[in-house]
């Protein structure tokens, strides 16, 4: 692994080149696709519209925020107001990501071919797992070792026996410290900017930083370049000899097509949807060593749950205080001994991306048994952290108590109705289900091409990254070979 970073954060100057391919986002895909890309001699040019990220030594709350699109700040539009995390930096999402890496499963391949005998040959299972073997080994994916367990990840242990693992991780060098969401202090987390990216760059591909796309330039049914802006107000203009890469993330890519017009077919947008619980522990979870998520459990993966301990920095652990006065500043007080369990839930729900002026409007809403399926999970977690020695949790659930100590209060919580609003969501897994022709490009306009989880006709259960780096890679690997 290397540390290169010699790219060009912002310019100055307007900027007028070309190149074989023009790969818009560095994250998960874009990063992935320029490493094959350069990797197999063609010139490729990255843009990338947020800034690099810096490393600080404090909570890194504000970090965060700076990394994020609007500053995490977007919601769902609809019914129910989920929080929308996209990082918005040089390596994306997984710069300020766990770096969990949950191999692509097989049976969600199947699944897309029982549906579309296309995918059967547009990504044959074979490439697959010849690809995520090589991306496994270049980013050093192993199993979180005992000694980064930590005692949050022992208590996840213990409330889930016999049904919790190790995370598998890209992060060779970790250490423990807990802060994979505020950018390693350690440099220790295989991020793509810090693998594929400085791959890539090493081979000779361009990266430009603070560059946002305006548009792609399309002429006679055929992608052709890139017109973008810097945040220094100066212009930039890309033409591409072979095609232009659209990698932006789902949300990012279907709105750039928005807003050019240009018209997007498929079944719509699946997201997973993430919930927390929380609970106070006799003893230090926090600040002691472990790593951010060191546990996991599949058990629940067919009711579409996958359930995990996570560290939380200190301003988001605070978020999951419950209380009012006197109770509210006793829990304060004793932060590192308050501990959280995370799920992710695969929502059946379709929903739709539009393009706004300068992003996208996301329309979504979960159906009931969606929201059951929440209220299970957090039922689940409230039970296992109890099993792990948590003094009370808090099941973040409106309807609940907000402090429960004991396995008779929790019954309650799978029975409630299934409203809207009952708890805080989030989302950071978008799949956006977009129809593309057998050289995954948009229909009607050659050349341009999703390489991102944009074309995933469905949501796949699982922490997405090695799943869009697979298929990225495949895609890139074919073009490259042309």
């Amino acid at each position: 692994m290397v540390a290169n970073q010699s790219w060009i954060d912002g310019s100055s100057v307007d900027v007028d080149e070309s190149a074989d391919f023009i790969v818009i986002g560095s994250g998960a895909a874009g990063a992935t696709c320029a490493r094959w890309l350069a990797g197999a001699g063609h010139s490729v040019i990255v843009l990338e519209e947020g800034p690099s990220a810096q490393v600080t030594r404090g909570d890194g709350y504000e970090l965060t925020t700076k990394l994020l699109r609007d500053g995490g700040g977007q919601t769902t539009r609809g019914a129910d107001a989920i929080e929308l995390i996209q990082g918005r930096c040089i390596g994306g999402s997984t710069t300020i990501g766990n770096a969990v890496h949950s191999p692509f499963p097989e049976r969600e391949w199947r699944a897309w071919v029982q549906q579309d005998v296309r995918w059967a040959h547009r990504l044959p299972w074979d490439a697959l797992a010849q690809v995520r073997d090589i991306l496994d080994a270049e980013q050093a994916v192993v199993k979180t070792p005992p000694e980064l367990w930590g005692p949050l990840g022992q208590a996840f242990l213990a409330g889930f026996p016999g049904q919790a693992a190790p995370t598998w991780r890209s992060a060779p060098n970790c250490q423990g410290s807990g802060r994979c969401m505020q950018v390693c202090p350690l440099g220790a987390k295989g991020s793509v900017d810090r693998t594929m990216l400085d791959t890539a760059v090493l081979a000779g591909a361009r990266v430009y930083a603070q560059c946002r796309v305006d548009r792609v330039i399309v002429s006679a049914g055929k992608a052709t370049g890139v017109v973008g802006t810097f945040s220094s107000g100066k212009k930039g203009t890309w033409m591409a000899k072979r095609a232009v890469f659209l990698a932006l993330g789902t949300l990012q890519t279907v709105a750039l097509l928005a807003r050019q017009g240009l018209v997007v077919r498929g079944p719509g947008l699946q997201m997973h949807v993430q919930a927390w619980v929380a609970g106070l522990f006799p003893g230090v979870v926090d600040g002691v060593g472990g790593t951010s998520v060191a546990m996991e459990t599949h058990a629940f993966r067919d009711e579409g749950l996958e359930l995990q301990s996570i560290r939380l920095p200190k301003a988001m652990r605070a978020r999951l205080v419950p209380g009012v006065g006197p109770a509210l500043v006793d829990r304060l007080a004793v932060q590192n001994r308050v501990g959280s369990f995370s799920l992710s839930m695969r929502a059946k729900a379709r929903g739709r991306v539009a393009a706004t002026r300068d992003g996208s409007a996301v329309h979504y809403d979960l159906l009931p048994e969606d929201r059951k399926s929440l209220l299970r999970g957090v039922s689940l977690l409230s039970e296992a952290m109890l099993r792990g020695g948590a003094l009370e949790v808090w099941p973040q659930v409106h309807g609940a108590p907000c402090a429960v100590t004991s396995h008779k209060q929790l019954h309650a919580i799978e029975q409630l109705s299934p409203d809207p609003g009952r708890m805080w969501l989030t989302a950071t897994h978008f799949f956006g289900g977009v129809d593309v022709d057998d050289w995954f490009a948009l229909p009607g306009i050659s050349n341009l091409v999703l390489a991102d989880s944009s074309v995933f006709p469905q949501s796949i259960g699982v922490q997405p990254r090695a799943a869009i780096q697979t298929v990225a890679s495949v895609i890139a690997g074919r073009w490259a070979s042309v």
